[in-house]
């Protein structure tokens, strides 16, 4: 699976021994992009995954990880660019201490006007734990680019909307 190089204003970074969790800007097209990877030093990545998140979407979602409050989210997306559709999956879940990101990406099957469902196993899975602190502190920083970003579009936004 290959996507489109843009480059990318990393917002937030968390990294262990063996997996990252990066959340991205993609507020050109009014998402946020989480990228995630299980890796093993001196071997590189084993899995790669990435989703994107609607604004909308991921401010309720990162408001409830501040506050600390359990989450149970999962969010299907994809793209069918011509080719073969991809599916990607989100899912958020507070489980005890730890709020787990899985994210999974693999072949989708277009359905509707192209909307894409998993269509068999993916072909890369990423789970990343969090604890409740570390999942508010990445809250709590994207929610503030978010703000920050609606300031400072804020004029630009209503000017394209009124003409």
């Amino acid at each position: 699976m290959s996507e489109q190089q843009v480059e990318r204003f990393r917002i937030y970074s968390h990294v262990t021994k063996s997996k990252w969790l990066h959340v991205e800007d993609a507020l050109d097209i009014l998402k946020i992009r989480l990228f995630a990877g299980d890796y093993q030093k001196g071997q590189g990545a084993k899995a790669v995954a990435w989703h994107y998140l609607d604004l909308a979407d991921a401010r309720v979602l990162l408001s409830d990880l501040a506050w600390g409050k359990a989450v149970d989210y999962i969010e299907y997306k994809g793209t069918a660019n011509g080719g073969q559709a991809v599916s990607r999956v989100l899912k958020v879940k507070t489980n005890g201490d730890k709020v787990w990101f899985a994210l999974e990406n693999g072949p989708g099957q277009v359905i509707g006007q192209g909307a894409v469902k998993p269509a068999g196993k993916p072909d890369a899975v990423v789970n990343v734990p969090l604890t409740t602190w570390e999942a508010r502190r990445l809250a709590l920083e994207v929610l503030a680019h978010l703000d920050a970003w609606t300031v400072i579009t804020f004029r630009e936004r209503v000017l394209a909307q009124n003409s």
